[in-house]
């Protein structure tokens, strides 16, 4: 882990994803966000748009409403029976560098990983691809694939060009620019959350001035739900637990819940933030049960997902909790603000864990 970091600089990843001529792999972690998907679609299709076969290639559960995307039926939906329609000359990992994350793609990266690419904004990672860009200060990946397609599109201009105009650039064709407004709004809550920078809305601008429809996305991302949801939703509301003072709160999901309700395990997006809207709560905890069948049989794997709020402005920093903290005692890892992890184990060993540390918290 402590050594994930970067090798090349922007214009050297740029160079990197240049040179080649060859098919190109995208992937990203399982179950992928706006964020990943976001990241997948703007390069798969700035390299088509350069002449190279590029094919992206999403770890199921995914969300409904970012397949309905423009572009996201080019992507293809991992399977049992998956392999690569050509031999892949590089292997480009977005928004991930964890082996954990990229499941059952493992067997296909690992021999290519002298010519596999990361581009990340996370801080912890273990893939050791030869190629690694991250920026842990970058709100979402897709400002980092911003930046560096406008690298290889406009290789004159230095990156990370904030002019409140477009004048001297080609507008970005429809499918890349709404592809990274969605991985921008999605990883900050559609700019609520405190990753946001004033780079994160200048580009949120400059992208709608190209012509994305943020609210149109707005609508078709975030309320076009299923009724399933609801119902899981109020499943998790209803055994939420409050620790330390009303400052920690956990949700529990078994895999009754989802079978119960009818809803799928995607349809937990968003659920971790709803406990943030009392005042007291700092930090929050979702703790989903999955059942597995490999060869017949059948075993319970346990997600947890992390968020916590900044630091009260009269509060100092010490009272912010660093999730990502939280997360490597369970081996996961992400954010300070957000964060997540998996372990092979059931649900009812793993809620007393949680508990625990939340309530040795100093919140």
């Amino acid at each position: 882990m402590n050594d994930y970091a970067a090798n090349l600089s922007l214009p050297g990843l740029a160079n990197v994803l240049l040179d080649d001529t060859g098919p190109v792999l995208l992937l990203t972690h399982a179950k992928p966000d706006g964020d990943a998907i976001g990241s997948v679609l703007a390069m798969v299709h700035t390299l088509r748009g350069m002449r190279r076969e590029a094919h992206g290639v999403l770890v199921p559960p995914v969300a409904d409403s970012l397949l309905h995307l423009e572009g996201a039926d080019e992507l293809e939906i991992f399977d049992d029976h998956y392999a690569p329609a050509t031999p892949p000359a590089q292997v480009v990992i977005v928004d991930t560098g964890a082996w954990s994350q990229v499941g059952p793609m493992r067997p296909i990266i690992e021999p290519l990983l002298d010519r596999t690419v990361i581009i990340d904004h996370h801080l912890s990672g273990d893939i050791p691809a030869a190629h690694r860009y991250i920026d842990g200060e970058a709100a979402a990946c897709c400002e980092i694939v911003a930046e560096v397609i406008e690298l290889m599109i406009h290789p004159a201009h230095p990156p990370g060009r904030r002019e409140t105009d477009t004048a001297g650039f080609k507008p970005l064709p429809p499918v890349i620019r709404d592809a990274l407004f969605v991985g921008i709004a999605s990883d900050t809550g559609w700019f609520r959350f405190s990753n946001t920078r004033p780079g994160t809305h200048e580009l949120a601008a400059r992208l709608i001035r190209m012509g994305t429809d943020n609210a149109g996305l707005y609508q078709r991302l975030e309320q076009g739900e299923r009724p399933e949801k609801l119902g899981l939703l109020c499943r998790a509301v209803s055994n939420l637990q409050l620790l330390a003072d009303s400052q920690a709160a956990v949700m529990v999901l078994r895999a009754q819940d989802f079978a119960e309700t009818g809803a799928r395990p995607e349809e937990t997006e968003r659920l971790v933030d709803i406990p943030q809207i009392v005042e007291q709560v700092q930090v929050v905890v979702l703790i989903t049960e999955h059942l597995v069948t490999e060869d017949g049989e059948t075993r319970s794997t346990t997600r947890m997902s992390f968020r916590s709020k900044p630091a009260p402005a009269d509060a100092g920093s010490d009272r912010a909790v660093n999730v990502a903290e939280l997360a490597a005692h369970f081996g996961g890892g992400g954010h300070a603000r957000a964060a997540g992890a998996k372990v092979d184990r059931p649900i009812d060993e793993v809620v007393p864990e949680v508990v625990d540390v939340l309530k040795g918290l100093p919140v």
